[in-house]
């Protein structure tokens, strides 16, 4: 073929107009995903010989996507490891290529499907201009090629084409090499197409099954080696990312599954965020996107789950509605959340269910409608041609305003904020130091240092912690995270801080001192006008907090122990029963006795104690205070008194704080600790609400 006959082909055309969208969209935006750099710090690592892993000498699949992790430490090879802007500009391309590739596919599956120029172009520009589709093709992010082997997967599924099996298995492998979450699109579309478009003779379903066993076993065949090879060097073939996301989510069952799928139609309802990003961009509700914008997402996302119920409707595009569905409750019901990179392959499934209802209405019968009148089919293609070009539109003006929001993003945030907390960490931290904080990626890769994330994407020792924790819930549960774990260094949000002052003022304030401020919202806030501000001042507050150094009379620092629980006491007694977990508080209505057992290597035990502000609210009607003391009790019997404190909150204002002690152990001495609260000096117990907080030992640094 010649180079003029070449660049008339359609493929090519649309080919080289989606690159263009993709790369001038990087050139102007620059935006480089957080997550990317959390999968990236283990490609160089992986690049540079130091082992496919987050943190080097460390074992842990701290990434989903293993296509994600292996191509961006080949971008690092091809660069000989001198550059990562270079490697991500490599990895990019290809991205975007893959991105292009989908797009070919696309309308390769619109001309299959009969669709006219109109919704074969409008199936291109919807696909093109989505601000998630081409975000996440190109900040990063393995969508590009999850779009790519999606759209491989549908083109095979729908148009048959000789040696179907081939392309179904090579397809589904490429998506379970992309993400393992896959397999749930692979199940729609394979019980989809079953339903939607084959006759029920038994020749047919014969073909079908013998089809898909095929894929069955070219997907297994071309998966299994990266499956072996994960369970072989990391122990497992799950990776920790799946692990720490659904660690207290309930085991699945056929019930469990009947009762959300019975529940489903509610929980969208109630909670709209996950159906309303289906056409918006990354994180846009409730950050300052019109509301009419956001409503409009939301109820044409709502229609193109239930057109699969439609018995008009063709049967490829009942399969992508019921993919859609099938993708929407995942996310509903097991992410929770609107994952802004999960949900593209859902609007791509929405955007041909929008296409093909559009292309049935503007083609002669309608959906199950004949009409031979004229006038009435000239209106009805006007009814149907105007709100689609207003939708295409408005998805066209949304994605510039979403460029130039993350173009802020990446200014700012990522740049002038995130990567130059990373980079002021690696300068005053050492380099066995430990981080404690949320978003991993930049601030994770620029200071190369151990970090302890949360929810535990990279580090078992948060996953493990999660495990012991009273509280679950983000970040109320931090406060006994962060003692359990003993970090040197936090990176919190200010919403963050403020969470844990309000849960634990001690913490911030005896033995994390405020080391540095990163506050870039007077910059956010000076943008004349941008859409989605919210989501910019979400992460322009950072406070890093120092470990406070504590030293023995010995000379020795100090390691923390876990913090004590309930669960960690021997005996258990309160006046109204017995004492109960509040956070990092142990509530025990005085009298009250508590005993736990002594490590013995255990050379301090620290705390604080408190009352309730509600018990001496009122004057009239308060607590006349509450003794505490702390007792040993060796094996032998043997008592001995380390500390006893009177507070009286309702008549002294010093004794309203929480007053904190650290006390020294009787040394090599087995035994326990009794902690007792009694009445004030009125002998009554009324509103003696007393606390014991923050409860650990501590032990010598060298043990």
């Amino acid at each position: 073929m010649s180079p003029k006959l070449f660049f008339r082909s359609n493929a090519v055309r649309i080919f080289l107009a989606l690159f263009t969208t993709g790369l001038m969209w990087s050139l102007y935006t620059n935006h480089a995903w957080e997550d990317y750099y959390i999968t990236y710090r283990a490609s160089k690592n992986f690049a540079t010989g130091h082992g496919l892993t987050f943190t080097q000498g460390e074992r842990v699949q701290s990434f989903t996507s293993p296509l994600g992790v292996l191509l961006p430490s080949l971008a690092n090879l091809l660069t000989a490891s001198r550059s990562d802007y270079a490697a991500l500009w490599i990895f990019r391309l290809w991205s975007i290529a893959a991105y292009a590739g989908a797009g070919i596919l696309l309308w390769k599956l619109a001309i299959f499907q009969g669709f006219g120029r109109f919704a074969s172009g409008l199936l291109l520009v919807l696909y093109a201009f989505d601000a998630k589709i081409v975000d996440f093709s190109t900040n990063g992010m393995e969508t590009g090629f999850l779009l790519l082997f999606l759209c491989w997967a549908l083109f095979a599924e729908i148009t048959r084409p000789p040696r179907q099996g081939v392309h179904l298995g090579l397809a589904w492998a490429g998506l379970m090499w992309t993400r393992p979450d896959s397999f749930l699109y692979i199940g729609a579309l394979l019980v989809g197409s079953f339903v939607f478009r084959l006759a029920p003779s038994r020749p047919v379903r014969i073909h079908f099954l013998n089809t898909h066993g095929v894929a069955a076993g070219i997907a297994l065949a071309v998966y299994l080696p990266w499956i072996l090879c994960a369970w072989l060097y990391y122990g497992t073939p799950v990776p920790l990312t799946i692990i720490a996301k659904g660690l207290f989510h309930p085991p699945t069952s056929l019930s469990s599954l009947a009762s959300a799928a019975w529940h489903f139609p509610a929980k969208i309802t109630a909670y709209r965020d996950i159906l309303t990003t289906t056409f918006m961009p990354p994180y846009s509700y409730n950050t300052g996107w019109p509301a009419l914008a956001l409503s409009v997402s939301y109820w044409i996302a709502a229609c193109c789950m239930v057109v699969w119920l439609i018995p008009g409707v063709r049967g490829p595009t009942r399969l992508a509605s019921f993919a859609f569905l099938v993708g929407q409750f995942y996310l509903t019901t097991y992410v929770e959340f609107p994952v802004p990179w999960y949900i593209p392959t859902l609007t791509v499934f929405s955007f041909l269910v929008i296409c093909g209802v559009i292309n049935q209405l503007l083609s002669s019968g309608g959906v199950g409608v004949a009409s031979g009148n004229i006038a009435f089919e000239q209106a009805r293609s006007w009814l149907v041609r105007i709100p689609a070009v207003i939708f295409a539109f408005g998805t066209l003006t949304i994605t510039v305003l979403a460029a130039h929001q993350l173009r802020l993003q990446e200014t700012i945030i990522e740049h002038g904020e995130r990567r130059e907390i990373g980079r002021w960490l690696r300068a005053h931290a050492t380099p066995k130091d430990s981080v404690f904080l949320e978003p991993l990626g930049y601030i994770g890769f620029y200071s190369n240092l151990k970090m302890l994330d949360y929810p535990g994407l990279s580090s078992p020792e948060v996953v493990a912690a999660r495990r012991r924790a009273s509280g679950h819930s983000y970040p109320d549960c931090w406060p006994e995270l962060i003692m359990d774990l003993s970090p040197n260094w936090l990176v919190l949000r200010g919403y963050e801080a403020e969470a844990i002052r309000k849960q634990s003022p001690e913490l911030l304030r005896d033995i994390y001192s405020l080391a540095k401020t990163f506050d870039v919202r007077g910059e956010v806030n000076a943008i004349p006008a941008v859409q989605g501000r919210g989501y910019l001042l979400n992460d322009a507050l950072f406070e890093v907090y120092c470990l406070n150094s504590r030293a023995t009379r010995d000379g020795h620092k100090i390691r923390k122990g876990a913090p004590i629980h309930v669960r960690s006491l021997r005996a258990n007694h309160a006046w109204n029963g017995s004492a109960q977990d509040v956070g990092m508080k142990i509530f025990a209505h005085a009298p009250s006795r508590l005993q736990v057992d002594r490590p013995l290597t255990a050379r301090w035990f620290s705390g604080s104690i408190e009352m309730e502000p509600g018990a001496y609210a009122r004057p009239e009607s308060a607590t006349d205070g509450a003794s505490f003391r702390i007792s040993f009790i060796g094996n032998d019997g043997a008592r001995s008194e380390l500390f006893r404190r009177d507070l009286n909150p309702r008549d002294e204002v010093k004794d309203r704080s929480p007053y904190s002690f650290s006390l020294e152990l009787p040394v090599d001495q087995p035994g326990m600790l009794e902690l007792e609260t009694t009445s004030g000096p009125t002998d009554s117990n009324a509103f003696d609400w007393t606390y014991w907080s923050m409860l650990r030992f501590e032990y010598p640094d060298d043990q």
